[in-house]
Protein backbone atom coordinates (compact mmCIF):
# COMPACT_ATOMS: atom_id res chain seq x y z
CA UNK A 1 0.00 0.00 0.00
CA UNK A 2 1.09 3.57 -0.67
CA UNK A 3 0.45 4.42 2.97
CA UNK A 4 3.09 1.85 3.98
CA UNK A 5 5.73 3.91 2.18
CA UNK A 6 4.36 7.05 3.82
CA UNK A 7 4.76 5.42 7.25
CA UNK A 8 8.35 4.48 6.41
CA UNK A 9 9.06 8.05 5.37
CA UNK A 10 7.47 9.22 8.62
CA UNK A 11 9.90 7.10 10.63
CA UNK A 12 12.78 8.40 8.51
CA UNK A 13 11.67 11.98 9.07
CA UNK A 14 11.52 11.55 12.84
CA UNK A 15 15.09 10.19 12.87
CA UNK A 16 16.32 12.99 10.63
CA UNK A 17 14.48 15.67 12.59
CA UNK A 18 15.94 14.52 15.89
CA UNK A 19 19.38 14.59 14.31
CA UNK A 20 18.86 18.08 12.88
CA UNK A 21 17.66 19.34 16.25
CA UNK A 22 20.65 17.89 18.07
CA UNK A 23 23.04 19.34 15.50
CA UNK A 24 21.70 22.86 16.18
CA UNK A 25 22.74 23.90 12.69
CA UNK A 26 21.65 27.05 10.90
CA UNK A 27 20.04 25.00 8.14
CA UNK A 28 16.32 25.61 8.62
CA UNK A 29 15.13 24.06 5.36
CA UNK A 30 16.35 21.50 2.87
CA UNK A 31 15.79 20.69 -0.75
CA UNK A 32 15.80 17.37 -2.61
CA UNK A 33 16.98 17.84 -6.16
CA UNK A 34 15.64 16.06 -9.23
CA UNK A 35 15.34 17.14 -12.84
CA UNK A 36 11.61 17.24 -13.60
CA UNK A 37 9.77 20.58 -13.93
CA UNK A 38 7.61 20.48 -10.77
CA UNK A 39 8.72 21.24 -7.24
CA UNK A 40 6.67 20.14 -4.20
CA UNK A 41 6.79 22.42 -1.17
CA UNK A 42 6.10 21.62 2.51
CA UNK A 43 6.87 24.81 4.45
CA UNK A 44 4.93 23.68 7.53
CA UNK A 45 6.58 20.26 7.80
CA UNK A 46 7.62 21.17 11.35
CA UNK A 47 6.29 23.50 14.03
CA UNK A 48 6.79 27.16 13.18
CA UNK A 49 6.41 30.64 14.67
CA UNK A 50 3.95 33.26 13.45
CA UNK A 51 3.48 36.57 15.24
CA UNK A 52 5.46 35.19 18.19
CA UNK A 53 3.11 32.22 18.51
CA UNK A 54 4.27 28.63 18.06
CA UNK A 55 2.02 26.86 15.56
CA UNK A 56 1.76 23.12 15.03
CA UNK A 57 3.19 21.43 11.96
CA UNK A 58 1.09 20.26 9.04
CA UNK A 59 1.92 16.65 9.81
CA UNK A 60 2.48 14.33 6.85
CA UNK A 61 3.01 17.11 4.32
CA UNK A 62 6.75 16.34 4.38
CA UNK A 63 6.18 12.63 3.90
CA UNK A 64 3.75 13.18 1.05
CA UNK A 65 6.09 15.68 -0.60
CA UNK A 66 8.98 13.23 -0.41
CA UNK A 67 6.82 10.31 -1.57
CA UNK A 68 5.78 12.24 -4.70
CA UNK A 69 9.38 13.36 -5.17
CA UNK A 70 10.61 9.76 -5.10
CA UNK A 71 7.90 8.38 -7.35
CA UNK A 72 8.12 11.02 -10.08
CA UNK A 73 11.70 12.34 -9.66
CA UNK A 74 10.35 15.72 -8.59
CA UNK A 75 12.28 18.25 -6.56
CA UNK A 76 10.89 19.09 -3.13
CA UNK A 77 11.63 21.67 -0.46
CA UNK A 78 10.67 21.38 3.20
CA UNK A 79 11.27 23.01 6.58
CA UNK A 80 13.46 21.28 9.15
CA UNK A 81 13.60 23.68 12.10
CA UNK A 82 10.97 24.85 14.60
CA UNK A 83 13.24 27.68 15.71
CA UNK A 84 12.46 30.01 12.82
CA UNK A 85 9.56 32.09 11.61
CA UNK A 86 6.80 30.87 9.30
CA UNK A 87 8.05 30.28 5.72
CA UNK A 88 4.48 30.86 4.49
CA UNK A 89 4.19 34.21 6.28
CA UNK A 90 7.63 35.82 6.56
CA UNK A 91 8.98 38.33 4.10
CA UNK A 92 11.88 37.32 1.88
CA UNK A 93 14.55 39.01 4.02
CA UNK A 94 13.62 36.86 7.04
CA UNK A 95 12.96 33.61 5.21
CA UNK A 96 15.72 31.09 4.58
CA UNK A 97 13.06 28.97 2.90
CA UNK A 98 12.32 31.57 0.23
CA UNK A 99 16.00 32.32 -0.27
CA UNK A 100 16.77 28.64 -0.88
CA UNK A 101 13.74 28.33 -3.15
CA UNK A 102 14.79 31.35 -5.20
CA UNK A 103 18.34 30.05 -5.60
CA UNK A 104 17.12 26.64 -6.71
CA UNK A 105 14.48 27.86 -9.15
CA UNK A 106 16.91 30.36 -10.65
CA UNK A 107 19.24 27.51 -11.61
CA UNK A 108 16.76 24.82 -12.62
CA UNK A 109 13.99 24.33 -15.15
CA UNK A 110 11.02 24.54 -12.77
CA UNK A 111 7.61 25.21 -14.33
CA UNK A 112 5.26 24.76 -11.35
CA UNK A 113 5.35 24.86 -7.56
CA UNK A 114 2.79 22.84 -5.57
CA UNK A 115 2.61 23.96 -1.94
CA UNK A 116 1.05 21.42 0.46
CA UNK A 117 -0.84 22.24 3.67
CA UNK A 118 -3.40 20.74 6.05
CA UNK A 119 -6.53 22.45 7.31
CA UNK A 120 -8.85 21.64 10.20
CA UNK A 121 -11.20 18.70 9.76
CA UNK A 122 -14.09 21.02 10.66
CA UNK A 123 -13.78 22.77 7.30
CA UNK A 124 -16.62 22.05 4.88
CA UNK A 125 -14.31 21.28 1.96
CA UNK A 126 -12.18 18.22 1.32
CA UNK A 127 -9.54 20.24 -0.50
CA UNK A 128 -9.27 23.94 -1.17
CA UNK A 129 -7.11 25.37 -3.94
CA UNK A 130 -5.59 28.81 -3.40
CA UNK A 131 -4.64 30.75 -6.51
CA UNK A 132 -5.22 34.44 -5.59
CA UNK A 133 -8.94 35.00 -6.01
CA UNK A 134 -10.68 34.52 -9.34
CA UNK A 135 -7.81 35.93 -11.34
CA UNK A 136 -5.67 32.84 -10.55
CA UNK A 137 -2.74 35.23 -10.52
CA UNK A 138 -0.52 32.75 -8.66
CA UNK A 139 -0.87 30.34 -11.57
CA UNK A 140 0.13 33.18 -13.87
CA UNK A 141 -3.40 33.03 -15.25
CA UNK A 142 -2.90 29.53 -16.63
CA UNK A 143 -6.41 28.10 -16.63
CA UNK A 144 -5.23 24.78 -18.05
CA UNK A 145 -3.08 24.03 -15.00
CA UNK A 146 -6.02 24.79 -12.73
CA UNK A 147 -8.34 22.55 -14.76
CA UNK A 148 -5.92 19.62 -14.60
CA UNK A 149 -5.71 19.88 -10.82
CA UNK A 150 -9.42 20.49 -10.21
CA UNK A 151 -10.67 17.82 -12.60
CA UNK A 152 -8.34 15.13 -11.28
CA UNK A 153 -9.20 15.85 -7.66
CA UNK A 154 -12.92 15.79 -8.38
CA UNK A 155 -12.79 12.50 -10.27
CA UNK A 156 -10.24 10.73 -8.05
CA UNK A 157 -12.05 11.67 -4.83
CA UNK A 158 -15.57 11.36 -6.20
CA UNK A 159 -16.73 8.59 -3.84
CA UNK A 160 -15.12 10.27 -0.82
CA UNK A 161 -16.72 13.61 -1.67
CA UNK A 162 -20.18 12.11 -2.00
CA UNK A 163 -19.91 10.03 1.16
CA UNK A 164 -18.66 12.94 3.27
CA UNK A 165 -20.77 15.60 1.53
CA UNK A 166 -17.70 17.68 0.81
CA UNK A 167 -16.32 19.34 -2.29
CA UNK A 168 -13.20 20.72 -3.94
CA UNK A 169 -13.34 24.49 -3.43
CA UNK A 170 -11.42 27.40 -4.88
CA UNK A 171 -10.29 30.47 -2.91
CA UNK A 172 -13.28 30.34 -0.55
CA UNK A 173 -11.40 30.84 2.74
CA UNK A 174 -7.96 32.29 2.05
CA UNK A 175 -6.87 32.91 -1.53
CA UNK A 176 -3.08 32.88 -0.83
CA UNK A 177 -3.06 36.55 -1.82
CA UNK A 178 -0.65 37.50 0.95
CA UNK A 179 2.54 38.32 -0.98
CA UNK A 180 4.58 36.40 1.61
CA UNK A 181 2.95 33.03 1.09
CA UNK A 182 5.27 30.62 -0.69
CA UNK A 183 2.97 30.38 -3.71
CA UNK A 184 2.48 34.16 -4.04
CA UNK A 185 6.20 34.81 -3.65
CA UNK A 186 7.09 32.16 -6.25
CA UNK A 187 4.64 33.47 -8.83
CA UNK A 188 5.20 37.20 -8.33
CA UNK A 189 8.95 37.25 -7.70
CA UNK A 190 10.20 34.13 -9.48
CA UNK A 191 7.59 34.15 -12.28
CA UNK A 192 6.72 30.48 -11.81
CA UNK A 193 3.06 29.30 -11.68
CA UNK A 194 2.22 28.20 -8.15
CA UNK A 195 -0.69 26.78 -6.20
CA UNK A 196 -1.34 26.25 -2.50
CA UNK A 197 -3.34 23.10 -1.74
CA UNK A 198 -5.16 22.95 1.61
CA UNK A 199 -6.08 19.35 2.47
CA UNK A 200 -8.71 18.53 5.07
CA UNK A 201 -7.19 16.58 7.96
CA UNK A 202 -9.83 13.87 7.54
CA UNK A 203 -8.08 12.85 4.31
CA UNK A 204 -4.90 12.01 6.18
CA UNK A 205 -6.68 9.35 8.23
CA UNK A 206 -5.26 5.92 7.45
CA UNK A 207 -8.45 4.72 5.77
CA UNK A 208 -8.30 7.67 3.33
CA UNK A 209 -4.57 8.12 2.86
CA UNK A 210 -4.13 5.81 -0.13
CA UNK A 211 -7.05 7.54 -1.84
CA UNK A 212 -5.47 10.95 -1.30
CA UNK A 213 -2.07 9.79 -2.53
CA UNK A 214 -3.61 8.28 -5.66
CA UNK A 215 -5.41 11.55 -6.38
CA UNK A 216 -2.13 13.49 -6.07
CA UNK A 217 -0.36 10.94 -8.27
CA UNK A 218 -3.03 11.38 -10.96
CA UNK A 219 -2.50 15.14 -10.86
CA UNK A 220 1.27 14.88 -11.17
CA UNK A 221 1.03 12.41 -14.06
CA UNK A 222 -1.22 14.72 -16.07
CA UNK A 223 0.83 17.79 -15.21
CA UNK A 224 4.02 16.10 -16.41
CA UNK A 225 2.25 15.09 -19.60
CA UNK A 226 1.14 18.70 -20.08
CA UNK A 227 4.63 20.07 -19.49
CA UNK A 228 6.15 17.58 -21.92
CA UNK A 229 4.42 19.40 -24.75
CA UNK A 230 4.13 22.95 -23.37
Amino acid sequence: MKSDRIKALNAQFEINYNSWTQEQTDKHCRIKQWNFPIIISAPHAVNHIRNWELLKADLQTWWIALYLSEKFNLSCIYSTSSLVWDPNFDNYENSEYKKLLKEYISNNNIKLLVDLHWCWSERDFAIELWTWWDTHKNLLWNQKLLSIIQDNLSSSLNSYLKHNQQSITLNSIFPASNPNTVSSFTSSQLKIPSIQIEINKSLREEKNLDLLIQALENIIEQLLEYFSTN
